[in-house]
């Protein structure tokens, strides 16, 4: 248990230093993009020594290996949470610059995202910004709502319920996505349950529990079957 408590302490440590990492690398591209100095040649190609011009494909990097270290927490919300913050974070780099008067809203810089996209104004940096941003928080809400059905997230934290590991027999197509399945489980005393239920198919391919309740494990209505999320990255 102890061994376990550390793992995840570790766990949240990592996760917070590269929040922070990813903050610095987006906020440190925009805030000094209008004072990065780049070096053409005659083929056409630019090139900078500066850290602002790589912060981006740093902040990508980092993005991407926090939300691969944060999946055990944030599930699908992973993808759409990374872009939220990389994408304020950059909007911050820009109103720090225009506070400290580095810049103004029709200032046009090349700053660049992961490849060079064009000079634009601040203005229209910041519009996008907030879109992405945007988009970034309805797909992190998407897929927080998916994680939740998928693994009943909500029901497993209820003192009503219990959980077991379980089987699923039969398969009945019932669209597209799910099908009819019968879920078999023991409970605490030992007891085996046959309930019917309907499943994604998806659950078929992965270690599964019946979340039911105690006191009426046989009722279809009050079980569920929990897909518990796939580990990407394990720290013990």
């Amino acid at each position: 248990m102890r061994q376990k408590a550390y793992a995840q302490a570790m766990r949240v440590i990592a996760c917070a230093l590269m929040v922070w990492q990813v903050w610095m690398m987006w906020y440190i591209s925009s805030h000094e993009a209008a004072g990065v100095q780049w070096s053409c040649d005659l083929a056409g190609g630019c090139a900078s020594d500066q850290l602002a011009s790589m912060s981006p494909m740093l902040g990508v990097a980092f993005a991407a290996a926090l939300g691969v270290l944060g999946a055990r927490y944030l599930h699908r919300a992973a993808p759409g949470a990374m872009i939220a913050l990389s994408a304020v974070a950059a909007a911050a780099g820009w109103y720090d610059a225009l506070a400290e008067g580095q810049v103004e809203r029709s200032t046009v810089t090349s700053f660049h995202i992961f490849l060079p996209l064009g000079d634009f104004a601040v203005s229209q940096w910041l519009t996008f910004l907030w879109s992405a941003a945007g988009v970034g928080c309805l797909a992190a809400w998407w897929g927080a709502a998916v994680s939740l059905r998928r693994t009943a997230g909500l029901r497993r934290l209820s003192r009503r319920y219990t959980t077991a590991h379980a089987a699923l027999e039969g398969w009945r197509s019932a669209g597209r996505r799910y099908g009819e399945v019968t879920v078999v489980f023991d409970d605490e005393a030992g007891v085996r349950h046959e309930v019917p239920t309907v499943v994604e198919r998806v659950a078929l391919k992965r270690d599964v529990l019946a979340v039911y309740d105690p006191d009426r494990p046989d009722d279809p209505a009050l079980t569920r079957v929990a897909v518990p999320h796939r580990k990407l990255l394990r720290i013990s």
